[in-house]
């Protein structure tokens, strides 16, 4: 009834990154919905507001506001479907669905490092602290980087899973 698969690695390690996939799916969507959360006053204001006032009266800041928002709310969103799918990833054992996780992941480290080399300029122009987005930037990219190499261990461990129960049911017929 219940089987052991064998890799390489052994049953324990793919449990081990079933576990961390799921650990850091988590740790994704709650991240994102905090964001969601703090600029959901943002939404909520401009809402609260009539249409002729929200779109003629708005001074920069709210315009900045809503901006950032914008900017944030569909990375935020993107991360919490692509969490999702990296669960059901894990549980149906479909290494696609864990493979194009993998790849977002990559390209938001890329985005990242892009927009802290871009941040750079605004920090030293508005003498702002250089440990803190220091610091920001170091724990994004650490996260990150954890969250596609535990994805890519695991959709490898995935992958020698399936080929040897292939093999096994070959042998067997």
């Amino acid at each position: 009834m219940f089987r052991h698969h064998m890799t390489q690695y052994g049953s324990c390690a793919s449990e081990v990154h079933k576990t961390l996939c799921y650990f850091f799916a988590a740790l994704n969507i709650f991240l994102a919905l905090d964001m969601l959360a703090d600029f959901s006053s943002v939404w909520f204001d401009a809402l609260d507001e009539s249409s002729e006032q929200r779109y003629h009266g708005l001074t920069h800041v709210e315009a900045y506001k809503m901006l950032m928002g914008a900017f944030i709310a569909g990375p935020a969103i993107a991360n919490v479907c692509l969490a999702v799918m990296l669960i059901i990833g894990v549980y149906k054992r479909r290494p696609t669905l864990i493979r194009v996780f993998r790849l977002f992941i990559l390209a938001q480290v890329v985005v990242i490092c892009f927009m802290a080399l871009f941040s750079y300029s605004i920090v030293l122009e508005h003498r702002g602290s250089h440990t803190i987005m220091l610091f920001v930037l170091v724990v994004s990219i650490a996260l990150f980087g954890a969250e596609a190499w535990i994805a890519g261990d695991y959709h490898k461990l995935l992958l020698e899973e399936m080929q040897l129960e292939e093999t096994a049911c070959l042998r067997v017929a």
